[in-house]
């Protein structure tokens, strides 16, 4: 990058008037080439991009903004990034918007600060994004909790209850538990027991929705001491669900945990009593993260659309920015998942 030395010893990034002193003319024409205004002469359009590329000038989003009343920019609050299920929706979400002209602002929110969220929300309305996506699988999004200013911007949410006038974009998630729990009764089995997320997710609620939904459709009891919810979604409350399973229900050939990390926490604790997967107990996942295909058996469990998810949330944001007037205003969407089968289900031992 190049630096522009001031009053003799301060160096700093060259600014538009920078350009505008190289090239000869107002800082008003250098705006008018960045944002490819045609009334602009050639020799001086190309004056102006020569002074561009000798002093490495890159245009602030945000000033082009505020020179044009549009900063083509969209922000995204979500929680812990390095979660699988938020790093694709965030991938979608900024591909789609890179394929439009626009630019994405992710702020990444701790699960108990609160707090942080609204903050963010509110920096993004003072850096006058466009639209906001929030991804907030957890607790349902309010009106009340939403800053007062974002009635001037739209707003998708991700992984929420609907909000009166707002979108919400989001994966079938009781489809997804009657597959995984319908997938193990085609297998034979009629005992299945199921280990589900934190009870305060929705998403968790909605799986465990579609596990009674299967079993009643397939003419099996729903029994409660076969549900067993876990404290989080990792792999150690994974070992201890099962565990409690095996100490307090009996007969069940197989599982269906809310997450893969709960399915592989379970294996262990199968491993550990000397069982087998899938000879002695049949087990499922869901999320489809990269490692489920390299476990021993390969895993069989729910591929979560998350990609699609964040690319369709920009889509509607950016839809409703261009004023396209098929793009919804309200309402849920749910995107289907897809069972993948692999080696962790087989047959129930007679």
């Amino acid at each position: 990058m190049a630096v522009v030395t001031v009053h003799g010893d301060v160096s700093r990034r060259p600014t538009i008037r920078d350009v505008a002193a190289r090239a000869g003319v107002s800082h008003q024409t250098v705006s008018r080439v960045i944002n490819g205004r045609e009334e602009v002469a050639p020799a001086t359009r190309e004056r102006v991009r020569a002074a561009i590329r000798e002093l490495q000038y890159v245009p602030s989003p945000l000033a082009r903004g505020l020179m044009g009343s549009r900063t083509h920019t969209l922000g995204m609050v979500t929680a812990d990034v390095t979660d699988q299920f938020f790093a694709e929706a965030i991938a979608g979400a900024e591909l789609e918007t890179r394929k439009r002209g626009y630019y994405l602002i992710v702020a990444s929110v701790e699960g108990e600060a609160e707090d942080d969220e609204l903050a963010y929300l509110r920096l993004m309305l003072e850096r006058r994004v466009e639209g906001l996506i929030v991804a907030r699988p957890q607790l349902p999004l309010t009106l009340e909790q939403l800053p007062p200013a974002v009635e001037r911007v739209p707003l998708v949410s991700i992984g929420s209850s609907d909000v009166p006038g707002f979108m919400s974009v989001d994966v079938d998630n009781r489809g997804g538990g009657f597959e995984a729990t319908s997938r193990l009764v085609a297998h034979g089995h009629r005992v299945i027991a199921t280990i589900t997320g934190p009870s305060e997710w929705p998403s968790a609620r909605e799986r465990l929705d579609g596990y009674r939904q299967a079993l009643r459709e397939a003419g099996l009891a729903y029994d409660e001491s076969l549900v067993e919810a876990a404290s989080d979604w990792g792999p150690e409350s994974g070992q201890q669900a099962l565990a409690s399973l095996l100490s307090g229900a009996a007969g069940f050939t197989a599982v269906f945990a809310h997450s893969d990390l709960l399915a592989l926490g379970a294996i262990r604790e199968l491993r550990s009593r000397g069982l087998s997967v899938p000879d002695d107990m049949s087990v499922v996942g869901y999320d489809d993260i990269p490692v489920a295909s390299f476990v021993d058996p390969p895993l069989t469990t729910v591929r979560q659309p998350m990609r699609e998810v964040g690319a369709l949330a920009a889509k509607l944001l950016l839809d409703r920015i261009s004023g396209d007037g098929a793009a919804p205003v309200g309402g849920r969407i749910h995107l289907p998942t897809t069972v993948v089968e692999r080696g962790s289900v087989g047959p129930p031992r007679a």
